[in-house]
C-alpha cells in the first residue's frame, strides 16, 4: 500500500524531518508501518518525494528524504465560498472541493445560513487527508467564516470572477460563464438560497456572473461539487 503524508516542514533531498505525534500514531497503530518503510511525502511547495521511515517510536518518528518524484505543478486560483451546512455535508464539500483542486475555501454566513459555527481546524485536517489520498501536491487554504456583505465588499476586477450559483433561472450556462477564464471564485448559498436583499447585493457587485446548473433544484453540497467539476474538467 502506498503511504502518502503531508509534511509541514520544507522538504529537500537528503533532509531528515520529524513526524508529528498524530502522524506517528497513524503510522504505528493504523497502518502498522515499521522502520525502513518507504513513504511518499509532499510539503505543498517543492513537489513529491520518496522517503524512508528511519525512526518510529511510541511518540516520535523521523523520515529521511531520498529522491524527488514529481515537481510542484503550477497552482490555479480557484476558490470556493459556501454557506456552512450540517457537519457531515460541510465536511463532504471540503473533501470533494479539495479533490477537485480548489485552492482557497471560505465559509460564508448569509441570512438563511442555519449553521453559524465552523470548526476550521477540523476542515483543514479533512482537506489535508483528501490531498494525501488523491495525490494532490498542495493543501487548500481554509479561512475563518466571513459575512456575505464583507466578502462582496472585497470583490473587484483584480480578483477571480465571482460565480454565484443562481437558483432563479436567470444565470448563464457554464460554457458562457467559463469562456476564456482560468480562475474563478464560486459562491454557493445555503439550503434556503440567498434572500432577495442578498441577490440584489450580488447583482450590484462588480466582476460577478450568475451560473445556471439546470432546471432541477440541487442540494447546496451537490451544487457546489457540480459547479467545480464543470469548471475544473473542461
Amino acid at each position: 500500500m502506498q503511504i502518502r503524508l503531508y509534511i509541514a516542514a520544507e522538504l529537500a533531498v537528503g533532509k531528515t524531518v520529524s513526524l508529528t505525534q498524530e502522524q506517528v500514531h497513524y503510522l504505528r497503530h493504523v497502518l502498522r508501518a515499521e522502520p525502513g518503510a518507504e513513504l511518499f511525502v509532499f510539503d505543498g511547495k517543492n513537489g513529491e518525494f520518496a522517503a524512508v521511515l528511519s525512526v518510529l517510536g511510541k511518540k516520535d518518528g523521523q523520515l529521511q528524504i531520498c529522491r524527488l518524484l514529481r515537481g510542484q505543478p503550477e497552482k490555479r486560483d480557484v476558490r470556493l465560498y459556501f454557506a456552512p451546512l450540517k457537519r457531515d455535508c460541510t465536511e463532504m464539500v471540503v473533501e470533494k472541493a479539495t479533490e477537485l483542486g480548489v485552492t482557497q475555501i471560505i465559509p460564508v454566513i448569509t441570512e438563511y445560513t442555519s449553521v453559524k459555527r465552523v470548526n476550521t481546524d477540523r476542515l483543514r485536517l479533512i482537506a489535508t487527508e483528501a490531498c494525501e489520498q488523491c495525490r494532490r501536491l498542495d493543501v487548500p487554504e481554509i479561512l475563518e467564516p466571513v459575512g456575505l456583505r464583507e466578502l462582496l465588499a472585497q470583490q473587484n476586477e483584480t480578483m477571480p470572477l465571482l460565480v454565484h450559483l443562481d437558483e432563479t433561472g436567470q444565470g448563464k450556462k457554464a460554457a458562457d460563464v467559463f469562456d476564456r477564464i482560468t480562475s474563478a471564485a464560486f459562491l454557493v448559498g445555503p439550503e434556503g438560497g440567498f434572500s432577495q436583499t442578498e441577490r440584489d447585493l450580488i447583482a450590484r457587485t462588480s466582476h460577478t456572473a450568475g451560473l445556471d446548473l439546470g432546471e432541477r433544484i440541487l442540494r447546496a453540497e451537490t451544487a457546489a461539487v457540480s459547479a467545480l467539476a464543470l469548471f475544473m474538467c473542461r
